[in-house]
């Protein structure tokens, strides 16, 4: 075969390629023993081969497979350079004297790519996957090709029909491949190209392969004789389905009364039909021979037809791994998209409803982020394996992605019969399931649609049934929802409101307004930046107009862009105007999470460098951290290290509000106006702002209360220890040109109020220093453990005292001359606590000790110099709120 001097070039095969494998070279070779023994346990599983080693003895048998083993290492460092070429052509000549026929040696290979697929599955990182894949398949390709050089070199055979079905195999497989990765699938076409125009004998040749249910056979390719569209369901006595469910050849004369009518149709073309079936479960298929005359394949044997079927099957572990996915072993998506389009064809013919629905885990991203990937997988494969005890012979659960599944829920009589089933699969997720040792409860949201009732194709049907999944999800999760004409209006309302954001966004037309926010000493100390929307027909939109869509996926970066430089330039502006004001802006969660949103905020902040970054605010909402609380984690701290304040929007909406006051790095909570607006009347309210504000002012947190007002809510909320106040009663939403002439007119006015109010917090939180001081010493002497917000560098942050000096106690007490020496002594309480621990890690406890009782005499003067500065405070402390003007 004069083509192999160059066979690798022939096969696409670069350097590039070869030095891939190098990489895995190890990997792929490390149980070259077993597959060497799976390799000769396939030769003598078979009568034809296990003829050739019937009087092998053990010894003899135990070389071969270590000569198999090396034969795969060898393969793998080969190139398929000259030497291993030559070497292969002998081997290939010996397999044609010992008698083994071609159809083995293409069946063996398909141990070698099993395993390797299983290898590249398991252990071959995904970006690498199909590059080595890629390699590999041309490999063996070329492998086989040199062996099967060899046979036809040593073979003398004279058959000429022998002969050309030879060369069609040993054609086909040398075909090149171009630069692009190959498509096995079409080696199947070539072959059935090949048969006819190279033999005689040969009218037809086409490849049949199961449909997506498994139910239809379907014809794939065809060459020679033109056949109809062929699909051939499964039907008793068709000799297709016959040779599929036995598992052997088939050879079916077309004289045959008992043949179907698609191969009586046949009839003064074809002779006899030969049926070679491979594959196994729901894909499975077969290659179709049409011989021109009787006997044809008694008289050249099936083998060569075998090895054109094992290369069938080699396409089709191919396509069965690229359409399932590979953890769950679900159809992926593509898989479901085939078996919905099938699905629609058998609902029309059966006159039955056809159920397409989306299913979500609600709860899943929470354990997978607090137990990590692995407690995920766990979880997901057993809602797999439950969802599947509860769904019918028939139905189809694809794994679309992550968390989200498909279901196809064929042959339903009524809406009834779905809303049992949705019921049944939503109680089954529902049930705690044990992860790791933990009882983990999770429920699920599923979206449907019913077809032909929505008689749309197959992708509009998904789409209809992700709307109906989402309002399950806006309903409150849990529970199912049909798809209905409503839905879609809603949907198309959506789209023009998406449309419309955009449109603004690229004509200039959205805006920023600032609303003020006082102190409750009467300072003006920030404003909220509020987008909003000039519309050239109906004017001045507020964000409730479009608010959906600015958590849109192609929307929420650019206007977060947008957002942060123009307030950064406001601000800019303000700042040599002598008007230094924080602002506070509203980040999307689709932005915050976004992978670009710390570039986008550093590119805003250099082109503003007079603007300090302590001056300008993120305000985030409860859906960003509980979508991803540990990325969310990580860009908060980011933004605390650039010096970019964060407040929490919202507090007290949701269900993750105390979730943050533990995890997020936050200087800020903004109270709901929901809860303020109604404080003085409904007495809910007011414990529910009250408990905000005292554990944000014990947490050393500004508190800023949204919608206030009257002058009555500023009141009560400056009594109750609120340190910032922003509603209608000191001014709404301004353009950026009206706030210096606002800040002008703006007079604070008295509000007498009682110092026990500011002091009310303190009691608890040195009642929690003391005890916290007294563990440490008793840890000291192997009491007890040590107390958390200790040793580390950045303690004296986060203790209890250290929160309340840095949030009340600075507001109250910070002009005063000796409120620096109570910050001193409390950093030199910490520095001898980490000296008494390092001490006693040496084992010098004596010295441990002597440290503590420094640390214990230092905090009795702290808190004597602290309770005597309280003492100075007059009865009545003098707190004021804005005046409006």
């Amino acid at each position: 075969m004069e083509t192999t001097s160059t066979l690798p070039n022939f096969l696409g095969l670069h350097d590039s390629d070869f030095q891939f494998i190098e990489r895995y070279r190890v990997l792929l070779e490390a149980e070259t023993g077993a597959l060497a023994h799976d390799f000769y346990d396939y030769l003598l599983s078979h009568p034809v081969t296990a003829a050739v080693f019937r009087d092998f003895s053990h010894a003899r048998l135990d070389a071969l497979i270590q000569k198999q083993a090396e034969h795969i290492s060898g393969l793998l460092a080969s190139h398929l350079n000259k030497s291993w070429r030559e070497s292969m052509r002998k081997l290939g000549a010996l397999h044609h004297r010992l008698g083994i026929e071609p159809s083995w040696l293409a069946g063996a290979y398909i141990l070698y790519w099993r395993h390797w697929q299983k290898v590249l599955q398991d252990q071959v990182p995904e970006a690498d996957r199909n590059a080595l894949r890629d390699a590999l398949f041309r490999l063996l390709i070329g492998d086989l090709m040199v062996q099967l050089d060899g046979y036809a070199r040593a073979s003398r055979e004279t058959d000429a029909d022998r002969l050309a079905l030879f060369d069609v195999l040993l054609g086909v497989l040398a075909v090149p491949q171009g630069a692009e990765s190959p498509r096995p699938e079409a080696l199947l076409q070539q072959i059935c190209e090949a048969l006819p125009r190279k033999s005689a004998s040969v009218r037809l040749a086409g490849y049949v392969v199961s449909g997506a249910m498994g139910d239809v056979l379907t014809l794939e390719c065809m060459a020679g004789l033109p056949l109809p569209a062929l699909q051939l369901p499964k039907t008793a006595g068709d000799p297709c389905w016959e040779a599929l469910e036995c598992g052997q050849t088939v050879i079916q004369s077309v004289e045959d009364p008992r043949a179907p009518e698609w191969i009586k149709d046949l009839h003064n073309r074809v002779e006899e039909i030969g049926i070679f079936p491979f594959g196994a479960e729901d894909l499975r298929g077969a290659i179709l021979i049409g011989a021109r005359e009787k006997g044809y394949f008694h008289r050249v044997g099936s083998d060569y037809f075998h090895a054109f079927a094992h290369l069938g099957e080699m396409v089709l572990l191919l396509r069965n791994q690229s359409l399932r996915d590979p953890m769950t072993s679900l159809p992926n998506r593509t898989f479901f998209h085939d078996r919905l389009e099938n699905a629609r064809v058998q609902t029309l013919r059966n006159e039955r409803l056809l159920g397409v629905a989306l299913l979500d885990l609600d709860g899943f991203k929470q354990v997978n982020d607090r137990l990590g990937h692995a407690a995920g997988d766990q979880l997901l494969l057993a809602v797999v394996q439950r969802l599947q005890g509860y769904l019918r012979a028939g139905d189809t659960l694809a794994r679309m992605g992550g968390d989200e599944f498909g279901l196809i829920l064929p042959g339903l009589n009524s809406v009834e019969d779905l809303e049992t089933l949705c019921n049944r699969l939503l109680a089954t997720i529902r049930e705690p399931l044990d992860i790791q040792g933990e009882a983990i409860s999770v429920s699920g949201s599923i979206g449907v649609t019913l077809y032909p009732l929505d008689d749309n194709d197959s992708r509009t049907l998904i789409q209809h049934a992700d709307m109906a999944l989402y309002a399950a999800k806006d309903a409150g999760r849990d529970r199912w929802h049909l798809h209905t004409l409503a839905l879609n209006e809603a949907v198309q309302a959506e789209v023009e409101m998406r449309a419309m954001l955009e449109q603004a966004l690229n004509d200039k037309r959205l805006i920023l307004h600032y609303q003020p926010i006082v102190s409750s000493t009467g300072e003006i100390m920030s404003v909220e930046a509020l987008i909003r929307l000039q519309h050239p027909e109906q004017g001045l939109l507020s964000p409730a107009v479009f608010l959906s869509a600015l958590d849109h996926p192609h929307l929420a970066r650019p206007v977060g862009r947008f957002v942060l430089e123009t307030a950064l330039r406001q601000g800019a502006i303000w700042q040599e105007a002598g008007l230094p004001l924080r602002i506070s802006v509203n980040i999307s969660t689709r932005h915050l999470l976004d992978a670009r949103f710390l570039d986008d905020l550093r590119e805003a902040m250099a082109k503003y460098p007079d603007m300090p970054p302590n001056q300008l605010e993120i305000e985030i909402t409860e859906s960003a951290p509980l979508s991803d609380m540990a990325g969310a984690q990580v860009l908060l701290a980011a933004c605390h290290r650039m010096g970019v304040r964060v407040a929490l929007d919202d507090f007290g909406t949701g269900n993750a509000s105390l979730t943050y006051l533990q995890q997020l790095h936050a200087q800020s909570i903004k109270i709901d106006q929901s809860f303020v607006r109604d404080m003085i009347n409904d007495p809910k309210d007011l414990a529910i702002v009250a408990a905000v504000i005292t554990a944000s002012r014990m947490l050393g947190l500004d508190v800023i209360a949204e919608g206030v007002e009257t002058a009555e809510h500023a009141a009560l909320l400056t009594k109750m220890g609120c340190s910032h106040l922003q509603g209608y009663y000191f001014s709404k939403p301004l353009p950026p040109e009206a706030i210096h002439a606002w800040s002008t007119r703006f007079r604070p006015i008295l509000q007498v109020g009682d110092v026990s109010t500011f002091m009310a917090i303190l009691p608890p939180i040195l009642e929690g220093h003391t005890l916290r001081v007294q563990m440490f010493l008793r840890a000291l002497r192997h009491e007890n453990p040590f107390p958390a917000h200790i040793l580390e560098e950045d303690a004296g942050d986060y203790c209890h005292l250290g929160r309340w000096l840095r949030g009340d106690g600075a507001r109250i007490f910070g002009q005063a001359l000796d409120f620096d020496g109570l910050l001193t002594r409390h950093e030199r309480m910490h520095q001898f606590a980490r000296a008494a621990k390092s001490l006693l890690d040496v084992g010098d406890t004596e010295g441990a000790i002597h440290q503590g009782c420094l640390l214990d005499l230092e905090n009795r003067m702290l808190l004597s110099e602290l309770l005597g500065m309280t003492g100075k405070i007059q009865d009545e402390y003098p707190m004021t709120a804005g005046r409006p003007l």
